[in-house]
């Protein structure tokens, strides 16, 4: 992190006039963060703040706030959030000075840092059939433990316009194209099609490649849903990103689904999978059950899909419970291994009762029962990949993405 404090004490043009102090930030840096002090009281001065970003305002907020920040996706009030590569101002407004006037400020460049952040990628709100409003949604989100929340409604994006004033969770622009031969989520745009109408089964696939080359990360949902629109009819040959293989409470489609992806796998196909909990209020789900708990590279929209893309992903019963990630020397999720190589896994938040399972291209190669709330487990993955899941009974708590091999 690269921190400048600079004490001000020269304002050439005094009352209502201008101070602009310059900074860049560089391509590694995830958000900017500016805390300033000045004296106050009857006899002190006051002086407002803001950003400017490549000769451009990115926000102002007066003398109100002490400490302001900005990012590619979040800001805090006043401010815009986006690009942060480039050349920017701290703006101060000196309204009045006071006797022997200062300021003390402080720039803070936070670099991108890799962090696992837990979410849901599957949720509605009342623009489709969700029932709530799109900031009770987040809302529930939020209070529900998510760090992230996609906003997928049927067909429709007008929700991706909203922009409700909760910094403390990242919102995902999304939509889930509804045809009669299967739904899948499209995410990371406002408008990720121009149409979504599908009049024949080969109009599905059409769109989702559509929604591909304009930059949207797709992924087929509940596949063995037991509806006649929602059970997916066009095939896995499609353009797509990732795989849901738990849809809300574990259930018979679920099932089906989580057998059909292992039997992709064997077939070589390298699929990423994913979670959510498809929530609707008249379906009695909460955000983040299941949960997506994902390693990103940068704490955005961009990092969080790439993280999916990548299969870099735990697939959880909830945001806050068991969980398991590489033990150092292994990759992440997602990853490839090279023949013959070991893994290394470390399962935290175990109860009694839970069963870690070991899964190849052979079926489930290792059973091991919980003896304590942290397990650490070394492997050799089998020819094609090696996964891990954690059941209690015949309940799941997780489900990881494969290590793959050569």
């Amino acid at each position: 992190m690269q921190i400048f404090t600079h004490r001000i004490t020269d304002f050439p043009g005094g009352d209502k006039s201008f101070v602009e102090l310059p900074f860049t930030a560089g391509p590694e840096v995830e958000r900017i963060e500016v805390s300033y002090a000045f004296p106050t009281g009857a006899a002190g001065s006051v002086i407002d703040i803001g950003l400017a970003h490549r000769g451009r305002s990115r926000g102002w907020t007066g003398s109100e706030y002490g400490h302001i920040w900005v990012a590619e996706d979040r800001a805090s009030a006043g401010y815009h959030p986006g690009p942060l590569q480039g050349d920017w101002h701290v703006v101060l407004g000196i309204v009045r000075l006071g006797p022997a006037p200062f300021v003390d400020l402080t720039i803070r460049l936070i670099p991108r840092r890799d962090a696992w952040l837990a979410g849901e990628l599957h949720s509605h709100t009342e623009h489709s059939d969700g029932g709530v409003l799109v900031a009770e949604a987040i809302a529930r989100a939020r209070n529900s433990g998510c760090e992230f929340v996609a906003l997928t409604d049927h067909n429709a994006t007008a929700q991706n316009r909203i922009r409700p004033d909760d910094p403390a969770i990242l919102v995902l622009p999304g939509m889930e194209l509804t045809s009669y031969w299967g739904h899948s989520n499209f995410h990371g745009l406002d408008d990720p099609v121009v149409d979504w109408r599908c009049y024949t089964p080969e109009d599905v696939p059409r769109k989702m490649a559509e929604a591909r080359e304009r930059g949207a990360t797709v992924g087929i949902n509940h596949p063995f849903q037991n509806s006649a629109g929602g059970r997916w009819q066009v095939g896995f040959g499609v353009p797509f990103d990732f795989y849901e293989i738990w849809n809300g409470s574990w259930a018979v489609h679920n099932e089906q689904a989580l057998a059909h992806w292992q039997a992709l796998l064997c077939e070589g196909r390298r699929i990423a999978v994913s979670g959510g909990s498809d929530f609707h209020l008249k379906n009695r789900r909460r955000h983040g059950r299941p949960a997506n708990r994902l390693h990103v590279q940068t704490r955005s929209v961009a990092g969080i899909l790439a993280a999916v893309r990548a299969g870099a992903n735990v697939v959880c019963a909830a945001p806050d419970e068991a969980m398991v990630t590489p033990l150092p020397g292994t990759p992440m999720f997602g990853g490839t291994l090279a023949a013959g190589a070991g893994v290394g896994l470390r399962f935290t938040g175990l109860a009694a009762g839970d069963e870690i399972r070991l899964i190849t291209e052979s079926g489930v190669v290792r059973r091991s029962a919980a003896q304590g709330p942290v397990a650490e487990i070394e492997a050799a993955a089998g020819r094609m990949f090696l996964r891990a899941e954690l059941w209690q009974a015949d309940q799941p708590r997780l489900f990881s993405n494969p290590f793959y091999v050569g």
